[in-house]
């Protein structure tokens, strides 16, 4: 793409950054002229690898397999070595080492029924959230939904600290946010995710921008005031002087564009404006422990903590002799912990950190010979860390926040990458796309299309985790009464939804059912309720009134309900016992992540549905439904 005078368009890229750094490479390499204005005495941005090799900023490829940077890194020959685990439970759950009061490893049994509370509670979350954006409630704080559910669960102290301190893993050390400035419709809405498992790179992060970097002109130390797009070229205003190109990719943070820092003329477009406003930028934030030799187990990666109430300290301590081969421990406090933690002195951050180190390793734990720590909502170059959804907000904010102004204007990082914010691959994409756009070369960036949403994958963990649970606490005789009734199941219109699936399939799902009785003449569900889940009649007969558009049906045993109306808003009809009835109930929120996990049934009630819609065309003989 070439301007008026046939050549390639001049770009000043504003950050130097991951995002600055991909689009200003492709764009060099393509013969357009560019120059990256850096605020900075260093380039990376919030990717910041220190001369002790400590990723005080970025750590990890999240989401290993498939992952643009772990492609990048390949073709650059940078080493890199996978931890597993997802982006909230570093290394994994299943292996991390969970200390409780004491300093006591908790036993597997402990270990484990922390994450069942914290799923079950979780659980809740996403149904009413489902239920809220199916609806069109209103939005209200993550912190307004937990605690009405802590109000209803009533805890004990000690299972509520268990499943705070998951919380905080998800939330606060993870989304980098409070739950009171969290949205409970979109907090992590349709955010994908590439492949289990994160990996590490061995020479930290600065590696992949430094590699990036080279060849490129950077001006380091030039902080950006102005960017004036009202006349033929884009003109920034710098402390080091005023800059032109007829192209600009601006990459500040989220937390900068917060902060009007930088000033523009004409104003950004108001939708623009209002999704910087909606939009949350949290902090996670880091104290590293240098010491000359590691005290600790050597072969333990992640260390779980929860000596103390959780929402004052870490939730875990990172070894980087595990990953990198260095005796340094690492505590990550993010949100508002980590924005405290920013303004204590030298003298209270040694005294907290050496307390959570002498917890888990004990008291004769050394001193650390040097304590460094990150303070990101004070960096006047980010204020914060990476993007969040707030009340409010959607991600169709991070979207309105990538459209060019007038094809001279363009935006790149991680607060502009709708498919999934907040990681190293948000912003490289990001760069790679306004590339793209600025270019005109289209194969610079293709949208992610395959990957998984974070909350299905998150939910389908859930589920099967709540499956096994279930498993242990069912008679196989049991189980093997619920598969039975499953397998010979029909809807009332004749339909096997479940013949496909396996035994092993079959197991899952009757794991999951709850047991209910109905005495004779008691409504099951009546007409106009709100439907939320299936009923599995395992014993007796039932009458079902379809409101008088077909005739009512006595069914039993294996009479399947409801199973079809998770795909839109359904309404109940009047199911009565007509005995004494024993019901296999599911609601629709796990029963759809099963069939996430099983898409098989999925595309059979598709079927079923298609097949459905033909037979009713056939009856109006091509007549169309009045509405």
């Amino acid at each position: 793409m070439t301007d008026e005078s046939g050549h390639l368009p001049s770009v000043l890229v504003i950050g130097a950054g991951i995002a600055g750094l991909a689009a200003a490479r492709a764009l060099h390499d393509r013969g357009h002229p560019v120059t990256i204005l850096e605020a900075r005495d260093r380039i990376g941005g919030r990717i910041w690898t220190d001369h002790h090799g400590v990723d005080l900023g970025a750590h990890w490829i999240h989401g290993t397999d498939g992952n643009p940077i772990t492609d990048l890194v390949e073709t650059l020959e940078i080493p890199y070595s996978y931890i597993g685990g997802d982006s909230s439970y570093t290394g994994g759950f299943d292996n991390l080492d969970l200390f409780g009061a004491g300093g006591q490893i908790t036993g597997k049994a402990v270990k484990d029924r922390t994450l069942q509370l914290a799923d079950s509670l979780l659980h809740e979350i996403e149904q009413r959230a489902d239920i809220a954006r199916k609806r069109g409630h209103p939005d209200i704080t993550l912190a307004e939904a937990i605690q009405q559910i802590f109000a209803a669960r009533a805890f004990s102290p000690e299972d509520e600290q268990a499943v705070r301190y998951h919380l905080n893993m998800i939330l606060r050390d993870d989304v980098a946010e409070d739950a009171d400035k969290l949205s409970l419709k979109f907090w992590e809405d349709g955010y994908l995710v590439y492949g289990y498992g994160d990996s590490i790179l061995h020479h930290g992060y600065q590696s992949v921008v430094d590699a990036l970097a080279s060849g490129l002109d950077i001006k380091l130390g030039h902080v950006v005031s102005h960017i004036s797009s009202d006349g033929g070229l884009v003109r920034v205003t710098t402390n080091g002087g005023v800059f032109e190109a007829s192209k600009v990719l601006v990459t500040l943070p989220l937390g900068v564009l917060k902060a009007n820092t930088v000033t523009f003329e004409p104003d950004l477009p108001q939708d623009k404006r209002t999704a910087i406003a909606r939009l949350g930028f949290g902090t996670l934030n880091k104290i590293a422990l240098h010491y000359p030799e590691p005290f600790w187990s050597q072969e333990q990666y992640v260390f779980g903590y929860l000596c103390r109430e959780t929402d004052q300290y870490p939730t875990v301590v990172i070894s980087m002799w595990k990953s990198h081969g260095k005796p340094i421990l690492v505590l990550l406090l993010g949100a508002s912990l980590g924005r405290a933690m920013e303004s204590w002195p030298d003298s209270l951050v040694h005294e907290y950190a050496t307390t959570v180190v002498q917890d888990i390793f004990g008291p004769q734990a050394p001193a650390p010979q040097h304590i460094s720590r990150t303070a990101w909502s004070a960096d006047p170059f980010s204020r914060g860390s990476y993007t969040c959804i707030g009340v409010n907000a959607s991600p169709a904010d991070i979207t309105t926040l990538a459209e060019p102004v007038d094809d001279r204007l363009f935006f790149a990082g991680e607060a502009t990458n709708g498919y999934h914010w907040g990681c190293v691959h948000s912003a490289y994409e990001s760069g790679l796309r306004e590339a793209a756009r600025i270019s005109g070369e289209t194969s610079l960036y293709t949208p992610p299309s395959a990957e998984t949403s974070r909350r299905q994958r998150r939910d389908i963990d859930r589920m099967k985790r709540f499956a096994r649970l279930r498993m242990t606490h069912i008679s196989d005789r049991d189980l093997k009464e619920r598969v039975a009734c499953l397998r010979d199941s029909a809807d009332p219109y004749g339909v096997s939804l479940f013949a496909p699936l396996v035994d092993a399939e079959l197991e899952t799902l009757a794991s999951m059912f709850d047991e209910l009785s109905f005495a004779p003449g008691e409504a099951i569900c009546r007409e106009d309720d709100v439907a939320h889940g299936i009923y599995l009649i395992s014993a007796g007969d039932v009458n079902v009134d379809f409101g008088g558009i077909y005739d009512s049906v006595t069914m039993a045993r294996g009479a399947l309900l409801g199973a079809h109306d998770l795909f839109f808003n359904a309404r109940t009809t009047t199911v009565t016992a007509l005995s004494d009835v024993e019901v296999y109930y599911l609601d629709h929120y796990r029963y759809r992540t099963f069939l996430y996990a099983f898409p098989d049934v999925m595309m059979l009630m598709m079927a079923d549905l298609v097949t459905r819609w033909e037979r009713l065309e056939s009856a109006l003989n091509g007549r169309a439904i009045s509405t």
